[in-house]
């Protein structure tokens, strides 16, 4: 095909031309288009003292203002195709102040965030099957991902629940983004939240559930395989509704690729390690975990709420996860899994944060409580978290971290009206200095502000 170059008079005839011949008014165009999305504005204040065991008044404290746009926009389905639409906008690192006398990493009102196409696919719905195939650039909602921090892949995704109260998943993605993902030599290309991995990545799913007279039953099989990273990936899932108590086990183990040429070796300048560097061998992580909660809203006309569980594992190490905010385990708290002096991270892909086990073992425990009481025609609710934790970290038969905490996070939510929700928590995290230091105990502090406007 031949481009011409043209005049911009003629430009400017030639689109006239087009305009008069194709176009259509905007009402037509738009019409039967859903949109949907939320702005989002979230102020973080965080806190530190002694900060890494080491004798420290404050200094590292962070006060931020991030704002966050979503749009979502769903053509209508015309011959068994609809195309799907996002945009995002999100300045999830502006920072107003920082640990420089007052020098941050952002810029609190000036320029600052990424904007960008957030997903772009084909969802094609056939008449014969209830199966949906999405194709395209699409959020990767999963066990170890957080669709909602707009973790996502491009590639294929197949739905079908032709079987009644079974829903099976596959998935080829051949690349990947995770909202957290720092930006590594060699695996990663620019996106709009930081980073992208160009390894392919594959998943398959089982989920099954139905309604009896005892309750809701439910249970999901997840498997992972990721190219040069990890070697299997799996995650299930037992659960139990009733009309006020409810209980789940969720547990996932991973095999993590530990080669010079791998995705975390990259991450790590090297071979993955722990404190340990043992390279070109896979290693095992695993994840457990026992909830069970209480709504004595509905039976009782009372409208608390309880949960109470306990985390565990019992391989190397705890990194079982793509994203440390991904939303199926179960637990409380708001920051004792994305604290280094805690030592606990279930992200196989966030550098130096927890333990992969390459070289160590290491042993969690952790207990958690929260409770939350709603009022004022439902729109109030307030509650408290509690966790309690131990971590232990060893290398044969020397302790390299034995580690208590404790997180204290009461949190305050209004619901305006159906659209605005206005939410936050402070949350206190205790952490002990471990044998051998000298410092003080670590303790850190998180106040959040959110306004969310859901449409």
């Amino acid at each position: 095909m031949k481009f011409l170059k043209l005049s911009l008079a003629a430009s400017v005839a030639l689109g006239a031309f087009s305009t008069a011949s194709f176009a259509q008014p905007l009402e037509d165009a738009i019409k039967g288009i859903d949109v949907s999305g939320y702005l989002r504005y979230r102020y973080n204040s965080d806190y530190y003292e002694n900060k890494g065991f080491a004798k420290k008044d404050g200094g590292d404290d962070t006060n931020t203002h991030r704002w966050k746009a979503v749009a979502d926009f769903k053509a209508p389905v015309s011959d068994n195709v609809a195309f799907n639409f996002g945009i995002l906008y999100n300045n999830e690192s502006n920072n107003v102040q920082g640990v420089n006398g007052g020098l941050g990493s952002g810029l609190g009102s000036g320029k600052d965030g990424s904007f960008g196409v957030s997903t772009f696919n084909a969802v094609i719905t056939p008449d014969s099957t209830a199966t949906t195939v999405i194709i395209g650039k699409q959020r990767l909602a999963t066990p170890v991902t957080n669709a909602g921090d707009d973790d996502r892949g491009t590639g294929i995704l197949a739905l079908n629940s032709d079987l009644e109260g079974f829903t099976f998943a596959a998935g080829a993605f051949d690349s990947w983004s995770i909202d957290d993902l720092a930006l590594t030599r060699g695996y990663t290309t620019g996106d709009n939240t930081g980073g992208s991995v160009a390894k392919p990545l594959y998943a398959l799913a089982g989920i099954y559930g139905v309604d009896t007279a005892y309750g809701h039953f439910g249970a999901q099989l997840w498997g992972f395989y990721i190219q040069d990273a990890v070697d299997a990936l799996g995650f299930g899932e037992l659960s139990w509704t009733g009309s006020t108590f409810n209980a789940a086990l969720q547990y996932a183990i991973a095999s993590l690729d530990n080669s010079d040429t791998s995705i975390l070796g990259a991450l790590h300048g090297g071979p993955a390690v722990g404190h340990m560097k043992n390279s070109n061998l896979a290693e095992a992580n695993d994840l457990f975990v026992i909830n069970l909660g209480a709504d004595f809203a509905q039976e009782y006309n009372v409208p608390l709420d309880v949960k109470l569980g306990w985390v565990t594992n019992f391989q190397d190490g705890t990194a079982v996860t793509l994203n440390d905010d991904g939303t199926a385990f179960k637990y409380a708290g708001a920051i004792w899994w994305q604290n280094d002096a805690t030592g606990i991270s279930t992200s196989a892909l966030i550098p130096g944060r927890g333990v992969h086990g390459f070289g160590t073992e290491q042993e969690v425990s952790v207990f958690y409580g929260a409770i939350g009481y709603t009022m004022v025609d439902s729109r109030l609710r307030i509650g408290l978290d509690y966790v309690w934790g131990n971590n232990e970290v060893t290398a044969g038969n020397v302790t390299l971290q034995d580690t208590d905490f404790q997180e204290i996070t009461p949190r305050i939510s209004w619901k305006h009206n159906k659209n605005l929700t206005i939410s936050g928590y402070y949350a206190y995290l205790m952490t002990d200095a471990p044998e051998g230091v000298v410092y003080d105990d670590e303790t850190r502090a998180r106040a959040r502000v959110e306004v969310k406007y859901s449409f």
